[in-house]
């Protein structure tokens, strides 16, 4: 089955286009929301010590102007090192971040962040999280994001701020991707997806 070209997701006013290499399968409904796949390899990340890779992931975003707040329930299939669903504000090629559901080196589930400046991705190992999957939030304020994880979408835990290269106006590409750079290709589940264009009032505590 081919990709498709976008996605949406019922009450957010956004469609998440395609882009990057495409996978050989189309994401299919779910309970609340879409499945969708990662091809073999699939990756976003560019090592710090240098080296020839780039992105080489289907990632799905929308283009998204000023302050937002963008929060999904992820439950990716975990069978592979670094499997993991994604939530992804995107720059260029050079620049993002990007929040995880992640199967570290010790096949442990847990919350994983990178933010990648310049050409170079910063990686940070969060806590195991436990159950079936895990709300993700990427947050703008300007030229600064927030990540947050929640296990039940109410109470959120930060796991990362920092500020990005770029004007405080600037548009960004916000969206979704899956992952599976040392295995065959998995698949995750993104169910309510929520979009807000409300400013984070507390870092600390997600309100």
């Amino acid at each position: 089955m081919a990709g498709v070209d976008d996605l949406a997701f019922d009450g957010v006013p956004l469609r998440f286009r395609a882009s990057g290499p495409r996978t050989a399968s189309a994401p299919v409904p779910v309970a609340g929301g879409l499945r969708v796949s990662g091809g073999p390899g699939a990756d976003l990340f560019l090592d710090p010590a240098g080296g020839s890779s780039r992105p080489d992931a289907e990632r799905f975003t929308a283009r998204v102007d000023g302050d937002f707040q963008l929060s999904a329930h992820v439950e990716p299939v975990l069978r592979d090192t670094f499997d993991s669903a994604v939530l992804l504000a995107w720059i260029d090629d050079e620049n993002w971040c990007k929040i995880c559901a992640e199967l570290d080196p010790e096949g442990i589930p847990r919350v994983v962040t990178v933010v990648t400046r310049a050409g170079a991705s910063d990686d940070a190992n969060g806590w195991p999280y436990e159950g079936f999957g895990v709300h993700l939030r990427i947050s703008r304020m300007g030229s600064v994001f927030a990540l947050h994880a929640s296990g039940d979408g109410i109470t959120w835990q930060l796991a990362r701020v920092f500020a990005m290269p770029l004007a405080p106006g600037a548009p960004v590409e916000a969206g979704l991707l899956v992952q599976s750079p040392r295995g065959p290709g998995t698949t995750a589940d993104f169910s309510a997806v929520r979009f807000a264009r409300t400013r984070l009032a507390d870092l600390r505590d997600g309100s």
